[in-house]
């Protein structure tokens, strides 16, 4: 056999599988090409998507959610850099003319301002400049075109407005504050709705806005539950005695203007001492309408006294404390101070709750008619330099109401 014979008898690769090879090769780079084509044209339409201005309908829906939507990016960036000069003039004219009318007259150039009639320096046109300008008064009136001052007409457009007012504290604090009501959703149409509501009802007297106490009664509250359901105890001074609000040597001013009898009691009370276990207090105080004490029980220690005082034993309430110092004054009696209470009583008293709000008046009234006075730490033992001080260099602390919610705060 020849040798080209057996060259061309040699076993070769197929060029069958490497065509068959090359195509599946070209194939799969060919589908991630397309693959890949496919999910960069998909990715503006996703972007496009998730993008709320791009989406709306209209001009006035894009401008809407700009404006009042609290994810608008206008709550995002710096407002300075957006309302400035240098954007406002890139504005047309027409635009520029419509802003400027919204500003007040304070933001052009020859704005002059102007006194008040009820300012000393006010001055009648005849007592003017000596140019023919008098003083004409301030109508206060930013949004009137014309110049109170001077009397001259202020041209307002873009020509004389004063590009500090871009930078004025007032105005950028007036941008932060768009802001942050656009943040808070304040500018939404829910917002617009609600208070169109309240309005509304307030109007025509269906709802009203809570006031002070009512805020600080319902934020204050203290729920209180008794073992097996009893009623929780009410709080006394006993019980300012255990939170350190009532001490020994204390005086308690008592102070209540009774205008239907043409009478004001004032009379000072001492808090002689405090039984360690039950807290009853002994009290001492002058005798009839005087209202102060002997300048010896002032005194730290008190020293002996000449003069008659008089003394209440076993005390916790202030009700019963109240009535002691009207009994020894006199001029009020317990009849007549019922009568004026049951008076002052909001409550309809045809009901079977009157009765509790009477109590509750009374003793709302006792609580309040007492201030605590207490000697200051500095005064150390200087019996006669205190003594000549009020109520022996006592300072005022507080009223036993005031100390009462204190103690209720801190159990």
């Amino acid at each position: 056999m020849s040798e080209g014979a057996s060259t061309s008898a040699a076993p070769r690769r197929s060029t069958r599988a490497i065509a068959a090879k090359t195509s599946t090769k070209a194939t799969a780079a060919a589908t991630v090409t397309a693959s890949a084509r496919s999910k960069d044209k998909q990715k503006p339409k996703a972007s496009a998507t998730r993008d709320p201005i791009a989406g709306a309908k209209s001009p006035a829906e894009r401008l809407e959610y700009l404006l009042t939507n609290p994810k608008s990016k206008l709550t995002k960036v710096d407002i300075a850099e957006v309302i400035n000069y240098s954007n406002f003039l890139e504005l047309s004219e027409e635009a520029q003319s419509r802003l400027c009318a919204l500003l007040p007259e304070t933001a052009f150039e020859g704005y002059a301002p102007s006194v008040c009639p009820s300012h000393p320096d006010y001055g009648p046109p005849s007592l003017g400049d000596g140019n023919g300008h008098g003083n004409e008064g301030d109508s206060m009136d930013v949004d009137d075109p014309a110049v109170q001052g001077r009397g001259l007409a202020l041209a307002r457009g873009p020509a004389t407005l004063d590009p500090a007012i871009f930078t004025s504290p007032f105005f950028l604090s007036a941008a932060h504050t768009f802001q942050d009501h656009q943040f808070s959703s304040w500018l939404g149409r829910k917002a617009s709705e609600d208070l169109a509501r309240f309005e509304e009802g307030a109007r025509a007297g269906d709802v009203h806005a809570d006031w002070k106490d009512e805020v600080w009664e319902r934020d204050h509250r203290r729920v209180e539950v008794g073992a097996k359901g009893k009623k929780p105890a009410t709080l006394d001074m006993g019980a300012l005695v255990k939170c350190g609000l009532l001490q020994q040597g204390d005086i308690l001013a008592y102070k209540r203007a009774f205008p239907a009898l043409n009478v004001t009691v004032e009379k000072d009370v001492l808090i002689e001492s405090i039984d360690a276990q039950s807290q009853a207090m002994v009290f001492v105080l002058a005798p009839g309408e005087r209202e102060t004490l002997p300048r010896a029980l002032l005194a730290n220690p008190p020293v002996a006294c000449d003069e008659t005082v008089l003394s209440m034993t076993d005390i916790v309430d202030p009700i019963a404390l109240e009535r002691g110092v009207l009994d020894v004054d006199g001029r009020v009696r317990a009849s007549d101070k019922y009568e004026l209470d049951a008076a002052a009583c909001t409550n309809d008293l045809s009901t079977s709750m009157a009765g509790d709000a009477i109590r509750n008046l009374i003793a709302v009234r006792a609580w309040k008619s007492f201030a605590v006075w207490r000697r200051r730490e500095e005064m150390g033992e200087r019996v006669g330099f205190e003594s000549a001080q009020v109520r022996g260099g006592r300072e005022r602390v507080a009223t036993l109401f005031y100390l009462r919610g204190c103690c209720a705060g801190n159990p």
